[in-house]
This record gives structure tokens, sequence and C-alpha cells, in this order.
């Protein structure tokens, strides 16, 4: 399939590489010389600097032939233009990231189709959406749904007194009687690997379950989780995503604030939240954080658009005793990190961008795809008729041992697949698997690039 990229920031950049290795003909524009050289030097795909808002550089870019354009520039309104020009090239396939309420969610005034736009992806929903079902979760530090909201993938630290730790894999079905719940994955200071039967699961380990959603609160006791209220959160940060975060927030809960270093900006969200108490101050005031009893405050979130900033007011907010600390970091490079310094939660909206695009651009047999981490992903595919595996017995698929067939659903009730499973058509299979061995997972669920196809 040909593809072009708009903006080739952090998501256009991931996007490229993740799609060029998987076999796409792809084609990236950006107007920063400093961002497009990078990629052309280490990436077999077609780079042009220029205006994206021009028929001219979309047309050097190869638009006439494209099968599909992403934009996912950092703004809206040339996500939105682009969209339109791809329209009146004709390309069919049009995905745009776009930020403001204002073009996706309820609020909305005009439908994406309205505006030219096949699939709108609002990261900031989706961010609001993870944290809202991380609230549900006691303990949990990552969450996602496969199978209609069937599956659940939740992330959880393993604590040492879990019934868990120092458990080998093949010895977790004796912790509980259950067999809708398996560990798919572990993060082990700061590394993501897919453990084998023997390897054992240590105190301080995050490892990610896949269960069944009904049986959800029979996982929470094996990692010694309760659930505990959340009555006190507080916010750190006053934009679009933590004002309209706080508005559900103050659904479910009486005492929200939002600390705000922005006058301004901090007057304009006390005008529009109504139950919320905003703040005037920084992420480091100490006098500000007893005033406002942090040392009470069951979640602590930094949302600002500044990383460092919203690091340091997470570890100072922990510090002064706030018990569950959230931080939304955009640069990659600081999630190993925060990993190592035990900051409970980390919220990466590059990886949530990426895997919500392809999520749709695998839509034909892929239907949802979750990013772990960098180099892992978790994808959920239904299985055709014609599909390779189809018929087979686990037993007789050769699967890549960068890849475990998690779990699957079948008229409605999950399993967890043994060698004697049939796979049938009309599963949903989720798999958890490294980046390297997708092309081998293509392959067993269908013909090369089938994925894709449309």
């Amino acid at each position: 399939m040909r593809i072009l990229i708009v903006g080739a920031g952090i998501v256009g950049n991931n996007l490229a590489r993740e799609l060029s290795q998987e076999g796409h003909d792809i084609a990236i524009v950006d107007s920063s010389l400093d961002r497009i050289r990078p990629i052309a030097d280490t990436l077999d795909v077609l780079t042009v600097q220029g205006n994206a808002c021009l028929p001219s550089t979309l047309k050097r870019a190869g638009i006439d032939g494209m099968d599909m354009v992403c934009a996912v520039t950092e703004k809206d309104e040339v996500n939105l233009y682009v969209c339109f020009l791809a329209f009146k090239f004709n390309v069919k396939h049009r995905f745009a990231r776009l930020r403001s309420m204002e073009f996706s969610g309820p609020d909305q005034v005009f439908t994406p189709e309205e505006l030219y736009v096949e699939q709108a992806v609002n990261p900031g929903e989706i961010i609001i959406e993870n944290i809202l079902k991380l609230l549900a979760t006691p303990g949990a530090v990552n969450v996602a749904e496969f199978a209609h909201g069937q599956i659940l993938l939740r992330q959880f630290e393993v604590p040492e007194d879990a019934p868990l730790a120092g458990k080998k894999i093949s010895e977790t079905s004796g912790v509980s009687d259950l067999d809708s719940i398996l560990i798919v994955a572990i993060v082990r200071e700061g590394k993501l690997f897919l453990p084998n039967a023997d390897d054992e699961i240590r105190p301080g380990d995050r490892i990610y379950t896949l269960v069944d959603k009904d049986f959800l609160p029979f996982l929470l006791p094996m990692l010694n989780k309760s659930v505990d209220r959340v009555d006190k959160i507080i916010l750190y940060g006053a934009n679009q995503v933590s004002i309209n975060l706080a508005r559900k927030l103050e659904e479910i809960t009486s005492d929200v604030s939002i600390i705000e270093p922005d006058r301004e900006k901090a007057m304009e969200a006390a005008d529009v939240l109504s139950k919320t108490v905003v703040h005037h101050g920084s992420g480091t005031d100490m006098d500000l954080f007893n005033d406002i009893n942090m040392s009470d405050a069951d979640f602590f979130m930094s949302l600002s658009d500044d990383d460092e900033n919203n690091i340091l007011a997470a570890l100072l907010a922990k510090k002064n005793g706030a018990k569950r600390a959230l931080v939304i970091t955009n640069d990659p490079e600081y999630l190993p990190i925060l990993d190592s310094i035990g900051m409970d939660i980390t919220i990466n909206p590059r990886l949530i961008t990426v895997s919500a695009i392809l999520k749709h651009l695998r839509r034909s047999r892929v239907v949802s795809v979750f990013k772990l981490m960098e180099d892992a992903e978790v994808i959920e595919v239904v299985v055709d008729a014609d599909s390779n595996i189809s018929g087979k017995l686990i037993s007789a698929v050769k699967f890549p041992s960068d890849a475990r067939l998690g779990a699957l659903l079948r008229d409605g009730e999950m399993l967890l697949p043994n060698e004697e499973t049939r796979i049938e058509p009309g599963d949903s299979v989720v798999i958890v698997s490294l980046s390297k061995a997708v092309d081998k997972i293509d392959k067993l669920f269908g013909k090369k690039n089938r994925f894709f196809s449309f």
C-alpha cells in the first residue's frame, strides 16, 4: 500500500518506521529540514521538505497515486486541510490527528466526514478514557480492552507480599482456581520480555495480564490489591485534557483541584469548571502543596505540556504524601527513567496515537492494536475462514518465539488456548508480540500484507 504521512514529528517518524518495516511504500512530508533529514538517513522512505498545505508539495510526494494519507502534524488546521486536499486528489483513506474537542467527541460541531476526514484520532480523548479506566482498576498502571471489552489487558506492579511474587509462570494457576487470567508480558528494570513457563515473577516486576472482564475482581487479591476509595484528586496543568478530565472527575468524586502556573490559563479554567478548585501556582510550590493538603491526595496527575515540569511536580507530590502519581510525557526517552525511579503511572501520547492509527490501518483482519512499549504490541485479530491458521490445532501452528498467543474470544467466552485448542473462523485472537515478529504473525493469519488490504 502507498501511504503518505504528513508531519515528521515523533508520531509521524514512528509511523513511517513501523509501516516501512512492514513493507509499505511510504512518503513523508514536513516543513522542517531538521526533522526530515534523520528520516531520510535511516529509513527507506521518500522524504519531502515543504509546506503540506500547498498542492505542489503534496504532488512532489506522489499524492496522486496514494492509497492513504495520515495527517499527524501538531496543528489541527493543517491536518484538516491536508485531508481536504487528499480528498480533492481522490485519496480514499484519510486519517487525521485532531487535538481540539471541537473536531471530535460529544461537543463536535461537524462530523469528521464533513471535514473530509475518514477517521479522526484524538489522543486527549484516549488519555481521558484510559485515566478513568485506571481509576476503576485499583493498582493498575496501564489499561487496554479487546474483543468489545470482554478481554481486558491490565498492567500491575507486583508487591513483595503478593501471592504471585516468587511464583513461576507455570505455577500461577495454583495461586487461583481461575482459568481466565494469563500473564503475557513482564517489564523488569525497564525492559519488556515475553515470559516462558519457567520464568519467575519477582517483586517489583510490572506484569501485563489478560483477564476476562468478569474475573477482574478475582485478580486483585492475587496482587494484594484492594478497592480503595479515590476521594481527592489533584491535576497539574490547566490544558484542554485536564479541563475535560476534571469535568468527568466531578461526576465521580467531590474533591478535584487543578494547579496552573499561568494566571490567565488558571482563570480561564476556573470560569468553565463548576466544582473543580483551580489554584494559580507552580508544581514545585511547597507552600501551595501544604495549603491544599497534598498529603491527603489519593491521586496526583501531571498533565501539562511540559515533560520536565510534569516529572518534577509528580516527584514532589509523591514526596509530600500523594498516594499515587501519574505523569504524561511526550518524550519516549523518559519512559525507562520514570520506571526506574518508581513513578506509578506514565502515559505517552505518542504511543497512544500510533496505536489508534495502526488499529484503523489494520482493520481488515486486525481490529485492535495496543503498543506496550516501543518494540512490543498487543494485536487482536478476527480469524477469517480462509486464514492460514483457521481450523488448525495450536500444536500444529509454528508460532513465532517472539510472540505469544494470549487468549481468544469464542461465542462471548474468553478461552486460554492450549495445544489441543483448534482455531475456528470468527474467533477473536489476542496476540502479544515483539515488533520483529509482526510479519510472521501476518503470514499465519493470511497472505503477506493482508492485514492492510481494503
